[in-house]
């Protein structure tokens, strides 16, 4: 082997052979053995002293060295690997000293590149308060828009006598702003979130006035820790690869049966490294989790079960809360790389997972992550039917349909809750066992597609399963303010805490933080329409009351628990749904 690795190496060390150089290292990135490590080593010895000229070269080799930097071999490469990547930035601009015009690097998220995207009211709001300068809204893409959505907000942030300027069709919306922006360093994007600000409105809002606008705004990374480049977090203890990744199946009705990694709680400033961390590695891959964006510093988990992996689960603050559900995103981290995220959503004893490795870390090791995602909600937060959502299985999602995403779930046990589609899956998979050779084309693979799918770990549950689903009692609860209260929501509002009183016999504003009340007046316009609500014990309204503070309280998981014990909460919700399907047939 080592002979064969020196005759490779002397014959892609010719000069000139830069291309041949990345590729090979692009190529064996994955591949782990002594030989192959010490080639590795070689190469990147030798491209470290070697100047770029292609654009797709430069990516290859970043991508490489960043799956190197979570996957390392040994000491040895880690080193190399880190400190190429440490003076990466010093590669692009001197590439760019030559190919000043080239755009090819943008929205990769390296060092010393920019991002283009449309990021929301709040994400916009963080950057401009981290970034300051390096971020603004990209003006050339705005003149292209067919129309104007900013000119109708300036009259907002004007004074009366300032419209005569704004009507100027001549200078237009972006000489009016730039004008404006001259007190806050020219930064337009800060003058708008500015005036926005000010305005005497609600959050919600403003950011449905930013949001509607649709501004794609540049981000310049330069070194920051925002580029993918600079990324990994200081780690104590690195796993070296020195073997093939496994691409193993899990069983999961054996492994959940396994005692789950350990879950601990982080203190205030890891938890703020967590939610930064996790920020910086979905916002220059173009991706906003609304649980990230509320996350809370007081509920981020942290387990570690083994391998170099650790996963972080981020909680949300409380009053960003989903109405009845329990939302939570979540961080993989491999030897300190982030190289993945997910969301797990909980309701009573049903938990909806959805798992991304990003591009550069696709391995055989997506099934040992998502082992962990399923112990760890069986164990800690008590979860027993656990459901993939059809987007994640190639609905409406090109990348599920190419990776062939529904049989890496169909494989670990999850069965399509349509029946329909369930039989021809079952059809589709005796071809695919009678016969290595055949594959699933893409349109099997859409009409599979069609269906969520479920695993429980209750055999006995897996025919007769069904989904209380949240849509159906927000449903419920809109076609009774409209049949009721004339769609009168205030109406329905107070009627509802009235009836919940007067039902639970309790005074409700008693001993409650506001932050409880909140949550009151959120849960109270579904609790009234349970039909037996008056009939139940005393035991099951007290319990109900501890549920709903449970919301306010300031780790969610207390409220997923509570929950799951108040099975005459979960039939008053299905008898709601059933009713509300029966008028509506």
């Amino acid at each position: 082997m080592a002979n064969k690795n020196t005759l490779i190496i002397k014959t892609v060390a010719l000069p000139n052979a830069t291309s041949k150089q990345v590729r090979l290292l692009y190529d064996i990135r994955n591949h782990f053995s002594p030989g192959e490590a010490s080639l590795k080593a070689e190469i990147i010895k030798d491209l470290s002293q070697r100047p770029f000229s292609n654009a797709k070269d430069i990516f290859l080799y970043h991508e490489a060295l960043c799956f190197m930097q979570a996957y390392p071999d040994n000491p040895a490469i880690g080193r190399l690997v880190d400190n190429e990547l440490n003076e990466f930035g010093k590669r692009i601009e001197r590439f760019k000293e030559h190919r000043p015009k080239n755009t090819e690097h943008d929205d990769t998220g390296m060092v010393n590149t920019a991002i283009y995207y449309p990021y929301n009211y709040p994400m916009a709001l963080w950057l401009s308060r981290n970034y300051g300068k390096d971020i603004e809204i990209d003006w050339e893409t705005y003149r292209e828009k067919e129309s104007d959505p900013l000119l109708g907000l300036l009259s907002l942030f004007a004074l009366y006598s300032e419209n005569d300027a704004i009507d100027d069709e001549e200078r237009g919306t972006i000489h009016w702003i730039k004008t404006s922006a001259d007190f806050v360093d020219k930064n337009t994007l800060r003058w708008l979130l500015n005036s926005i600000g000010h305005l005497n409105i609600s959050e919600d809002t403003q950011q449905y006035l930013y949001d509607n606008a649709e501004l794609l705004l540049k981000w310049n990374l330069g070194t920051s820790k925002a580029a993918r480049t600079m990324a990994k977090l200081p780690e104590q203890s690195i796993y070296y690869q020195k073997s093939t990744i496994k691409k193993s199946r899990i069983d999961l009705a054996k492994s959940i049966k396994k005692p789950a990694p350990a879950m601990k709680l982080l203190p205030g400033k890891s938890a703020d490294l967590i939610i930064e961390t996790l920020t910086y590695a979905l916002l220059p891959r173009h991706r906003e989790l609304y649980p990230l964006t509320y996350a809370n510093r007081n509920e981020i988990y942290e387990i570690a079960p083994g391998r170099g992996l650790k996963i972080y689960f981020l909680g949300m603050k409380s009053e960003n809360r989903l109405p009845l559900e329990a939302d939570y995103s979540a961080l993989l981290i491999k030897n300190g790389v982030p190289i993945g995220y997910g969301i797990s959503v909980v309701f009573f004893d049903r938990c909806e997972i959805a798992l991304n490795i990003f591009d550069t870390f696709r391995s055989g090791e997506a099934s040992y992550i998502f082992e962990q995602f399923v112990r760890v909600f069986y164990h800690h937060f008590g979860a027993r039917n656990f459901i993939m959502r059809k987007y994640q299985v190639g609905h409406e999602n090109d990348e599920g349909i190419k990776s062939g995403a529904y049989w890496f779930y169909y494989k670990m046990g999850f069965r399509s809750l349509d029946p329909q589609i369930d039989r021809l899956a079952h059809d589709e998979w005796l071809k695919i066992v009678s016969d290595k050779s055949y594959r699933s084309d893409a349109k099997t693979l859409k009409r599979l597609a069609h269906s969520d799918l479920h695993w429980t770990s209750s055999p006995k549950m897996n025919k007769s399963f069904q989904e209380l689903a949240v849509t159906d009692i927000g449903y419920a609860l809109t076609k009774s303010i409209s049949s009721k209260f004339g769609g009168n929501r205030e109406k329905a509002l107070q009627w509802s805490v009235r009836h919940i009183k007067s039902a639970i016999n309790m005074r409700l504003e008693d001993h409650l933080s506001n932050s409880e009340q909140l949550q009151i007046r959120r849960f109270a316009p579904l609790i009234a329409l349970i039909p037996d609500l008056k009939n139940w014990s005393q035991k099951d309204k007290t319990t109900l009351i501890e549920i709903i503070k449970a919301k306010a309280a300031t780790r969610e998981i207390d409220y997923v628990k509570k929950l799951q014990g108040h099975k005459r909460l979960y039939k008053g919700l299905w008898d709601l749904v059933r009713i509300n399907q029966k008028a509506t047939v």
